[in-house]
This record gives C-alpha cells, structure tokens and sequence, in this order.
C-alpha cells in the first residue's frame, strides 16, 4: 500500500472516531433530555421504576379481561399519584429554595419535611386502598400470590410461606 493511501484511510478514520465522539459529547451532556409520555396501561419503559401497584399487577399476571375490569381503579390511581409526586416535587423544591437562604428557618424546614411526610402517607394509603381494590376481580390463585404480595410489599414483613414438606428419613 502506498503511504499516501495509509494516510488518507488514517485520516478517514480519525474524521469517524471525531464525529462519534463528538455526538457522545452532544447526547451526554448538551441536548437536553427528552420526557417520554406512556399511553395508560402499557408497560413502563425498561429503565423507569413502576408504581407499587403497577408491579403488583405485573407480579400477578392479571390477564387483558382483568386489565379492561380493572381500568378504572388502575387510571384513577394513577391520575391520583401523579398529583401527590408533584405535591412532593413542589414541596422539596420549597425546602431547597430555604437551605439556599443564608438564614435557614428551621421551623419553616420541619413543616415542609412534615408536608413531605403527610403526602407520602397519603401515597401509602392510596397504594394500599388500590391493591385492596384489585382483589375481588383476580382469580383464585391470583389472591393467594396477592396476599403474600401485599403483606410483603406494603407490610414490609415477609409473609408466613407454608413450610416445604420434610423429605422422607
């Protein structure tokens, strides 16, 4: 190969290595990141962490027909948790506003931490009104799974499992 041929392939190849690097550069740290709007009921995207009950509806399997019963809790819990996670956000960003201050109010700090306490109670107990809702539409095997589920998840206890039978001695 003549070295005039070796230094235009070199050069080729450092304009390639500059125009991937250069839109790593752009994506990682100047577009600004995109929100990615989900149609209710479809399957939350790989790296989003689903709502409790979201989970819990996967974990048990609950079938299209179940799904169509269910709709309406599912749409109306999530309009529900929508609001109180942006309660929240409001209320965070209300106490970062006060730590910025150079004289931090620290009775105006705990009745934002209580504010943020209240409404994440008001999650719990939504969470928990909805799980409490699905199980007269599931199948008889899918309550069993649904109890221990919810005791587990919401409990925060393991559930009693019935113990494995003793192999023969």
């Amino acid at each position: 190969m003549s070295p005039r041929l070796i230094q235009l392939l070199l050069g080729l190849s450092l304009l390639l290595n500059c125009f991937v690097l250069a839109g790593f550069v752009y994506r990682s740290w100047i577009a600004p990141p995109t929100l990615e709007v989900r149609q209710p009921g479809a399957p939350p995207p790989s790296g989003a962490r689903p709502s409790p009950i979201d989970a819990l509806v996967h974990d048990l399997g609950v079938d299209s027909s179940q799904r169509e019963a269910l709709r309406g809790v599912l749409d109306g819990y999530a309009v529900k948790r929508r609001e109180r996670l942006r309660e929240i956000q409001k209320v965070r960003e209300q106490t970062a506003a006060e730590l910025k201050k150079p004289q931090i109010d620290l009775a105006r700090l705990d009745g934002l931490v209580d504010q943020i306490a209240q409404l994440r109670a008001d999650v719990q107990k939504e969470n928990l009104r909805t799980a409490v809702q699905l199980e007269p539409v599931l199948r008889a095997d899918q309550r069993e799974r649904w109890r221990v589920l919810i005791v587990e998840r919401f409990a925060g206890a393991p559930a009693p499992r019935p113990a494995a039978p003793r192999p023969p001695q």
